[in-house]
């Protein structure tokens, strides 16, 4: 029973790896000295039948190949995978600095013939590097592993530790993303880092990286080998144009020192009298980098807000037929890639008849090192309150592309969008409200000239007005007063009547009372709609006529400003807007609406106390 379990359990493996592609991969450092011994390994998932080795021009074969096998097993969810790795491992030495590539090997295996990719390395005139033999690929993140003759007499020699600041450019246009980095090179082995003091990156925008994945690396700077890490990496976007400044960074690495003894007695080393580590701290400095930032070219279209990139805009329409009271929804996506976060809302071009709320945004953006891409998506809630034929314009959002340094502009189509009456009322009349449109009251006269009196007037004579010089001068100065007072009050009330804004304002209270005795006789006859339409008319129009907001710019957020600056008390203002809220859900949700009479009081009580807080 054990050799049939045996069997099937090969079987089932001989059959899981039959299926696997063969894979023959290279791997070493990619920065060396000369003179330096190093390895390099090939790899096979599977084992050849036979191994060609690759030419090694400008390298001298100190040994190799050595060859190992490596096996792995795991079993996932019941799912048994294994493994087996097959290295050819040869040491190697460079003589000549340069960059010397390794050809490709060649092996036969699984009844293939695989090839390797040519590895080219860098070999750096580098007299202080280090002379210990480096293994493929890098050191643990964290740990760089490399000895100096400088680390074995307890000494940092100068250089062996350096952090930069580094960008990818230093010329952008405004808005144009530049990626920094901070970066460690060293040539000891290090603990630790600590008290790291970051850019504030002032004039910029800024969206950080992941830099966790970022593994330690060999690389030449300054014709020296260093041990490299990214430790943190952004995309900065300049706001501003001219010459910035992307601020020093300054941090302290602590530097493991290996020391030995001074007795070389071998008993003192068994003993612990041996090599010990002594810990070295170094205060590190980044230079500020400067970018320079072009400002944008002149002749931008008038509805470019700030963008900057490569973008497309999908717009979604309504139908062109809609119903008056009911809502629909524009929706407008702006993809690609640039500064999408700052990316704002194209403007929509609606007629007066047209309501449009808060504007809701929703947004996928993924970060990388080129630069942020996705997409913001922008929903406009309309409710058309008037039926009739309106012609509405295209949407149009313009941005930069630096790439061909000049503005583009997207645009949707431009339609004509017919509003059907609202019958849903009772009688088949439909209710339709113009918003932004001031009525004034209209007067009618019952009589216009009335009929001419006939008969005996009962009219008397007088003869003569007894009237001293002193009465008779102050009742002329009284008239003289009286008529200066008059002309000036029909001044102030003439230009008063001419500032549409100020009346409004004195209308405002009396407008709302109306509205709300409106709402209150549609509450005493059970109409839901009708109340809710009133309130929201009343508490809306109140804060517009008010304050003289437009309605285009009338939002919950301006609104709060604007009382915050006449004094209102957050209480107050935070009941408001609980009142505006529970009326338009209650408009969108009729069953949810059981409390109009506790809304109608919260509404009239919130009103008066702005009118007791706000005068003008």
């Amino acid at each position: 029973m054990k050799r049939l379990i045996t069997l099937l359990f090969t079987l089932f493996l001989t059959l899981t790896l039959s299926g696997q592609a063969v894979e023959f991969t290279v791997d070493g450092p990619s920065v060396v000295t000369v003179g330096e011994v190093f390895r390099v390994e090939f790899s096979l998932n599977e084992k050849a039948d036979s191994f060609t080795p690759p030419t090694f021009e400008g390298f001298t074969v100190l040994a190799g190949p050595s060859t190992s096998t490596y096996s792995q097993r795991s079993i996932i969810n019941g799912q048994i995978t294994s493994s087996t790795t097959y290295g050819y491992t040869y040491v190697l030495q460079c003589s000549e600095a340069g960059i010397h590539t390794i050809g490709p090997a060649e092996a036969e295996a699984g009844k293939q013939t695989v090839r390797t990719r040519p590895f080219s390395i860098e070999a750096v005139a580098d007299q202080q590097s280090p002379a210990t033999p480096q293994g493929g690929g890098s050191p643990q993140q964290g740990s760089p592993q490399q000895g100096s003759p400088q680390g074995s007499q307890g000494v940092v020699a100068d250089g062996d530790v350096v952090l930069r600041l580094v960008v990818d450019r230093t010329e952008v246009w405004k808005g144009e993303p530049v990626r920094a980095a901070i970066k460690l090179y060293t040539r000891q082995s290090l603990s630790a880092v600590e008290g790291a003091k970051y850019p504030s990156f002032n004039g910029f925008w800024t969206q950080e990286l992941n830099a966790d994945n970022y593994q330690w690396q060999r690389e030449n700077y300054n014709n020296r080998v260093y041990d490299a890490r990214i430790l943190r990496e952004w995309l900065i976007f300049p706001q501003q144009s001219g010459a910035l400044e992307v601020e020093r960074t300054e941090m302290t690495a602590i530097v493991q020192i290996v020391t030995r003894s001074r007795s070389q007695s071998l008993f003192d080393d068994f003993f612990g009298g041996g090599p010990s580590v002594q810990e070295i701290p170094i205060s590190l400095v980044a230079p500020a980098v400067k970018i320079n930032v072009k400002e944008l070219p002149a002749g931008a279209p008038a509805d470019f807000a700030g963008a900057v990139g490569s973008f497309d805009m999908a717009v979604t329409l309504p139908t062109e037929e809609m119903v008056a009271n009911s809502a629909v929804d524009y929706v407008v996506r702006i993809s690609g890639e640039g500064n999408l976060p700052l990316v704002q809302a194209p403007k929509l071009s609606l007629p007066t008849s047209f309501e449009q709320y808060n504007i809701k945004t929703t947004e996928s953006l993924n970060a990388t090192q080129g630069g942020i891409s996705g997409y913001r998506q922008f929903e406009y809630p309309v409710i058309a309150r008037a039926e009739g034929e309106f012609d509405l314009p295209a949407i149009t959002f313009s941005y930069f592309d630096p790439k061909e340094a000049a503005y583009k502009t997207l645009s949707s189509e431009a339609r004509t969008y017919t509003v059907l009456p609202d019958n849903s009322y009772a009688g088949g009349t439909s209710r339709g409200l113009v918003s932004g449109v001031n009525k004034e009251d209209i007067k009618f006269l019952g009589q216009d000239i009335r009929f001419i009196k006939i008969g005996n007037g009962h009219l008397r004579k007088v003869t003569n007005i007894n009237m001293s010089v002193f009465t008779y001068l102050a009742v002329v100065l009284l008239i003289v007063v009286a008529a200066v007072l008059t002309y000036v009050y029909l001044r102030r009330y003439l230009r008063e009547m001419r500032n549409n804004a100020l009346m409004k304002g004195k209308r405002a209270n009396k407008v709302a009372l109306q509205r709300f005795r409106a709402a209150e006789r549609y509450m005493t006859e059970g109409d839901q709609r009708g109340f809710y339409e009133e309130m929201l008319r009343g508490m809306w129009g109140y804060v517009s006529d008010r304050f003289n907001i437009p309605v285009a710019n009338l939002t919950k957020e301006n609104i709060r400003e604007e009382l915050d600056k006449q004094g209102v008390e957050q209480a107050d203002i935070e009941q408001y807007m609980t009142v505006i809220s529970e009326c338009e859900y209650a408009q969108y949700a009729p069953a949810a609406s059981g409390k109009m009479r506790e809304i109608y009081a919260a509404g009239v009580e919130i009103v008066s106390k702005f009118e007791s807080v706000i005068h003008r």
